[in-house]
């Protein structure tokens, strides 16, 4: 994808890092920002567990920019205007031609360890915390 300056993005640079994948519809969807909300308020949390949190959505990287101004997120926002990676990684519909919600925990090795796709976003970030801490048990915060 590309983050907000038009960049290119992968999860191989991202290599040695846990990551935090969440699929979302767009800065428009309340839904999903209350649950990016929910994860940017934990984000010192996830940092301390060496994890990156990648939010992708379809939105354009200039639009994403902007919703940047409506409040201070911490996550890096990627673009994925052709839902080339929401299909990768199972988070399009192709026969309703949608996009869906989809939560994912990658380790640090690039493994997807844990997802949860759709019609809602999840909201649970101490599942998500403990989750991670479980396959890192030699992090302590």
């Amino acid at each position: 994808g590309l983050d907000i300056n038009g960049k290119r993005i992968t999860l191989a640079s991202f290599r040695g890092k846990n990551v935090l994948l969440v699929f979302y519809l767009s800065d428009q969807c309340v839904h999903c920002m209350e649950q990016l909300g929910a994860i940017s308020n934990r984000h010192s949390e996830f940092e301390n567990l060496n994890t990156v949190i990648l939010a992708v959505s379809a939105t354009t990287p200039k639009a994403n920019k902007d919703s940047l101004k409506l409040g201070a997120f911490n996550a890096v926002l990627v673009s994925d205007v052709d839902h080339q990676n929401a299909r990768r990684f199972a988070s399009y519909d192709d026969f309703e031609e949608m996009e869906l919600h989809s939560t994912i925990l990658i380790d640090a090795q690039g493994r997807v360890r844990w997802k949860r796709s759709g019609g809602e976003p999840f909201g649970d970030v101490d599942y998500l915390l403990a989750e991670i801490k479980r396959w890192n048990p030699w992090r302590t915060e």
